[in-house]
C-alpha cells in the first residue's frame, strides 16, 4: 500500500449487472472491479441469440457511468482477437497492448478508455 499511497483499494467496489429478456431469463451480463481509481471490466457476455441488439453496449455504458460516479478515471480490459476487440473500439476504447504467439494467430489485446 505504501507504493500506491493508499490508493490501491480506491474505490474498491465490485460491479455486476445483468440483462434479462421479456420472460425474465438472463441473456447477458457484465462484471468488473475498481482499484487505483480505475475500472477493470472482467466479463461482458451476451447470449448469441440476443447479440446485435445493443445489450452489450448498454451494459458497458451503465458500468462505466457507475464507475465514473464513484471516482474512476479510466476503464480497462483484455480481450482475445476472436472475441470482441472491435466492439470495444466502437465504444471508445483504444488498444494499448497486444500479445501474439497464440495458436492460429490469435492475439490478446489490452484496451483502455478515459471515463
Amino acid at each position: 500500500m505504501k507504493k500506491t499511497k493508499g490508493k490501491l483499494k480506491v474505490p474498491n467496489m465490485d460491479f455486476v449487472n445483468i440483462a434479462r429478456n421479456e420472460e425474465g431469463l438472463i441473456v447477458g451480463g457484465i462484471s468488473g472491479s475498481t482499484y487505483l481509481s480505475s475500472l477493470e471490466i472482467e466479463v461482458l457476455w451476451v447470449q448469441e441469440d440476443y447479440r446485435g441488439q445493443k445489450i452489450a453496449s448498454r451494459l458497458l455504458k451503465e458500468m462505466e457511468v457507475r464507475a465514473k460516479n464513484t471516482g474512476c478515471h479510466i476503464a480497462h480490459l483484455t480481450t482475445y482477437s476472436f472475441q470482441a476487440p472491435l466492439f470495444y473500439v466502437k465504444q471508445g476504447y483504444v488498444i494499448c497492448g497486444e500479445i501474439n504467439g497464440f495458436p492460429d494467430d490469435i492475439r490478446l489485446y489490452t484496451l483502455k478508455k478515459r471515463l
